[in-house]
């Protein structure tokens, strides 16, 4: 399967810079779950001045982990989703097409 996955740069509370890697999924009924990407250390990630770029990976060398969570501030819950990634080779050219349908 070929995922194109996006880095976004972040900061600790300790003031560390650092990126985390995000993607969708197509799920069976034909939507798209936005989830965070872990990549293990004896695979390695793209470089984040790649991204966005496309990567193909094996159903064998990935899964899905579930965690839920509680807002402090809201009280509001939710389930936060994180694919990891074991293998993946690099994937086609990614081509931004997000402004196809805008007449610009």
């Amino acid at each position: 399967m070929e995922i194109t996955i996006f880095a976004k740069k972040r900061t600790s509370q300790e003031g560390r810079k650092f990126f985390s890697y995000l993607t969708t999924l197509p799920r069976k009924d034909g939507t798209e779950e936005t989830m965070s990407v872990k990549f293990r250390d004896e695979c390695g990630a793209p470089r984040p001045e790649d991204c966005p770029c496309n990567i193909v990976i094996q159903k064998g060398d990935a899964n899905v982990s579930k965690r839920n969570y509680v807002r402090e501030d809201t009280g509001e819950t939710g389930t936060s989703k994180t694919l990891w990634i074991t293998a993946w080779t690099k994937g086609s050219v990614y081509v931004d097409t997000s402004l196809d349908e805008y007449d610009i």
